[in-house]
């Protein structure tokens, strides 16, 4: 197994301390707007930069939803800023974990908590480095501007979304790392890739109506039963699944996964990944996720009594797409999957964020990837597209490069950081603590220096 050079130093000490406060902090985005109370966060990153002569701005959309916006300025008004985009709300915790999800245990060397992995000790090492350069007096050619967002969870609307709408000037940079990356991606125990996350599925979100006629619910038979037709709409969508679309992404991923010639060639064959995709275990649903547009119903509604056949019904549907695909895409997709169904159904579009990508061919992204080989001398950057959504998608819009970074100890692969994202025993090792605080540090010079 490859073993990474783990720094032993104090920025390290200091970014696992304040993870920890930040995880305490249980700043819990249900979604609803006086849920996150990302003022606590915010109050411990003050606190954290007392002393260090680094400046910020606070806002505010809705009460107790803030955001800490700070920038050290460079010397050359002209060069290059670079953002750190980090996110301070976490999502609610289910029962099942092992450690109190917002106690922030330290047990042999890793962090328990929810928010360890998503994005907090990311989070916490982009404070840890603004903070180190303005302690310092370190100036440098460019600005390094570190964003500490509210409501990453329930998609920025007082946060990230919120700044590139309303305050712009706060965060304006040439461009932005974030969380989604850091993967490492093995063969024969040697990392030979890492991950970089440049684009994401946009999120098409669309509501299906059908209309039946109400009658008694003893004589069902014949009857016209809306919650019916809309069972079998869904059967026809999930029966009717999106073709699989190969760029020229994928295949660098499936080639740092190291797997033989043969099933290499068929996960990047159209007409043989589906079939392929079984063979790679615990990874195959992120491997089909980003290879293809999904279609999750997950929303359904219909019927008031228990005696009376419904005459409406409704669902919802979560679809994730590929770059390149519209709007208008995914509604002929549905009418071609309803068939005979069509005329039944009707589809209204509740929402429509499309794909965002952004080129790997920048000074950024190589300087990624200088990190990246710093620490694994054997492994490369790797490009991919997240299957889910972050804040980076306010920026890409803009045409601003924004690529999700971090950097993994040698134990992690991509089906446990899924396994992990969103689900109980959340953990964060202090290796990868220690990694991405020293990529970090080196990245800012290299780009901004």
């Amino acid at each position: 197994m490859t073993s990474a050079a783990v720094p032993d130093d104090q920025a390290t000490t200091d970014t696992v301390e304040l993870l920890r406060d930040l995880i305490r902090n249980a700043c819990v985005n249900d979604g609803s707007p006086d849920s996150g109370q990302e003022h606590r966060s915010v109050a411990t990153l003050e606190r954290f930069f007392q002393g260090s002569s680094l400046t910020w701005e606070i806002v505010e959309p809705h009460p107790g939803r803030t955001s800490l916006v700070a920038r050290h300025r460079g010397t050359d008004p002209e060069a290059p800023a670079l953002l750190l985009l980090g996110h301070l709300d976490v999502v609610p915790v289910a029962r099942g974990w092992q450690h109190d999800p917002f106690a922030a245990e330290l047990v042999d060397g890793v962090v328990w908590g929810r928010g360890a992995l998503d994005m907090l000790h990311l989070t916490a090492a982009y404070a840890t480095v603004i903070r180190e350069l303005a302690a310092t007096g370190t100036r440098l050619r460019g600005d390094l501007v570190f964003a500490a967002v509210a409501d990453e969870e329930a998609g920025g609307g007082f946060g990230a979304r919120w700044l590139a709408e309303n305050r712009p000037e706060l965060v304006r940079a040439d461009g932005v790392l974030s969380e989604s990356g850091g993967v490492p991606l093995s063969v024969d125990s040697e990392v030979r890739g890492v991950t970089v996350t440049v684009g994401e599925k946009g999120i098409s979100t669309r509501r299906l109506a059908v209309s039946g006629h109400p009658g008694h619910a003893s004589t069902p038979w014949g009857s016209s039963n809306a919650v019916v037709t809309a069972a079998q709409a869904v059967g026809r969508i999930v029966e009717h699944p999106v073709p699989p679309v190969i760029d020229e992404l994928w295949p660098q991923y499936v080639g740092a996964l190291g797997v033989d010639h043969d099933l290499a060639a068929a996960l990047t064959d159209p007409a043989r990944i589906d079939g392929a995709l079984g063979s790679l275990g615990r990874l195959a649903g992120l491997a089909h996720a980003v290879t293809h547009t999904t279609i999750s119903p997950d929303v359904i509604r219909g019927g008031d009594a228990i005696n009376v056949i419904p005459a409406h019904a409704e669902v919802e549907l979560d679809i994730r797409t590929l770059p390149g695909v519209s709007p208008d895409d995914v509604d002929r997709h549905l009418v071609e999957a309803l068939g005979p169904l069509a005329d039944r159904v009707e589809i209204s579009r509740i929402s429509d964020n499309p794909a965002a990508r952004s080129t790997s061919d920048t000074a950024l992204f190589r300087a990624l990837g200088e990190a990246v080989s710093a620490a694994y001398p054997q492994a490369h950057a790797i490009p991919v597209i997240a299957p889910g959504g972050s804040d980076s998608r306010y920026f890409r819009s803009q045409g601003i490069p924004a690529y999700g970074f971090g950097l993994l100890s040698p134990g992690w692969n991509h089906a446990d950081v899924r396994r992990l994202l969103h689900s109980t025993d959340e953990r964060v090792d202090v290796a990868s603590v220690a990694l991405v605080t020293s990529a970090l540090r080196r990245i800012v010079r290299s780009v901004l220096g």
